[in-house]
């Protein structure tokens, strides 16, 4: 039963991360409206639409791949790159304190929890 969870679990969150992957590929201007930081150049959009593209886009298709094969070795990308998105939102944190950023902290800490605890129930 562990494993159907920890499983599921991972292709939850494997969808949510192509999802965001998609937002902010297509739908980049309403993501920035929504977050308050709009990209003010085409090269600066870009750079959000390549570097949070990936991120959200590698967590999505290594977590959905570690579920369906149930390896957990497919999960150090996803757990490595949530932990260094986490690290940066608390330096950002620590040099402009926004009580905004803390929600957002913490579900990405939810969720590198549910990744490391997912990955104890697969092969």
């Amino acid at each position: 039963m562990g494993k159907v969870i920890a499983r599921g679990f991972l292709m939850v969150l494997g969808a949510l991360s192509l999802l965001n992957a998609a937002l902010v590929w297509f739908a980049l201007d309403r993501i920035g409206k929504t977050l308050g930081t709009p990209a003010p150049t085409p090269l600066a959009e870009s750079t959000l639409r390549g570097d949070l593209g990936a991120l959200f886009g590698t967590v999505g298709v290594l977590t959905i791949a570690a579920a369906i094969r149930d390896d957990r070795r497919l999960l150090i990308g996803p757990m490595l790159l949530t932990g260094l998105a986490i690290a940066g939102r608390i330096i950002s944190y620590a040099f402009a304190p926004a009580p905004a950023a803390l929600p957002l902290i913490a579900v990405e800490a939810v969720a590198l929890a549910g990744i490391m605890i997912a990955r104890r129930g697969l092969s």
